[in-house]
């Protein structure tokens, strides 16, 4: 592995990062960086006075987010995460924690939205697929990958909004998945790494991985019950922000931050500007192939991934 400073792209952002960050796309190390994440401390009385809540404190442009045993974040302007490493954390914990809550917090910061979603492309645009935690959102996109689905995003989707409508942003091209999920997906040989040494869940790559933003085409919303069978469902308008608001990924840091205006106009702009469906998930008995075929059923896929072979 070369040595740091490393580059990469995420979110569509040139990242410059002390961190090694395996499974991001490359960046371009001539071009200027708009986030630059350094390994550096963090002075313990900072943002003392500000907001907090457990293990956080914000203020407008500002957030300083403690890991317990792992590391420190401080998140600022939109262009700086300061990562300050606790004694034993390892490489994988600490990426773990700065690509999920620090660059939300960084999202955030940028007026993105960081939606905890899945997402895949289609011909019409981006379809997101959101759920509380064990609905099934990494076994069906799992699912739709092995069904030839191009995937945007495993867990967390930057969306914005302006006048001429919702636009999904592209994480990386790797999934997380649970081992239970790999087994349900048949991929228990593939080759993986883990995303922490504490967890049993591994990055694995995808075959199709669109990096550009889309359009957004639709969202589905994943629901678990006690039935026997899929069910599906439209979601009313009334009830489209409230759902979506839900599934903000790590929502809390927007009172402190300062963008609850902002994000509840987001919301509710996304809201207005797609498809909704909501997606019931029997407790036993289905399968990631089937609850792709649902999604793939509903948004008439099945002929451009016939074409695209």
């Amino acid at each position: 592995m070369s040595a740091a400073p490393f580059f990469y792209s995420h979110y569509g952002l040139a990242l410059r990062s002390d961190l090694a960050l395996p499974h991001l796309l490359p960046g371009d190390p001539a071009a200027p960086a708009d986030v630059d994440i350094r390994l550096a401390s963090i002075a313990d009385d900072r943002l003392a006075d500000a907001m907090h809540f457990r293990n956080w404190r914000a203020e407008p442009g500002e957030l300083l987010f403690h890991a317990f045993g792992i590391c420190r974040l401080l998140v600022s302007g939109g262009t700086t995460i300061l990562v300050d490493r606790e004694a034993g954390a390892t490489d994988a914990a600490l990426v773990s924690i700065l690509l999920g809550t620090g660059i939300s917090a960084l999202l955030m910061q940028r007026h993105i939205l960081p939606v905890h979603s899945c997402s895949i492309a289609s011909d019409r645009g981006a379809i997101l697929v959101i759920g509380r935690s064990g609905a099934g959102k990494s076994t069906t996109l799992g699912g739709l990958v092995a069904a030839g689905c191009t995937m945007l995003a495993d867990d967390v989707t930057g969306v914005t909004v302006d006048t001429a409508g919702a636009t999904a942003i592209p994480a990386f091209p790797a999934m997380r998945l649970w081992r239970d999920s790999l087994s349900l997906l048949g991929r228990d040989d593939d080759a993986r790494v883990r995303v922490r040494e504490d967890m049993e869940k591994y990055y694995v790559a995808v075959p199709r991985f669109r990096a550009a933003p889309m359009p957004i085409r639709g969202v589905v919303l994943l629901q678990g019950h006690n039935g026997s069978a899929i069910t599906r469902r439209d979601v009313p308008m009334a009830n489209r922000v409230e759902a979506l608001a839900r599934y903000v990924h790590r929502k809390n840091f927007l009172r402190g931050l300062g963008l609850q205006p902002w994000a509840f106009d987001a919301v509710v702009r996304l809201a207005q500007s797609i498809e909704m469906v909501a997606i019931g998930r029997p407790g036993l008995g289905t399968t990631p192939a089937a609850m792709a075929g649902a999604v793939i059923d509903h948004f008439a896929l099945g002929a451009e991934l016939t074409r695209a072979g």
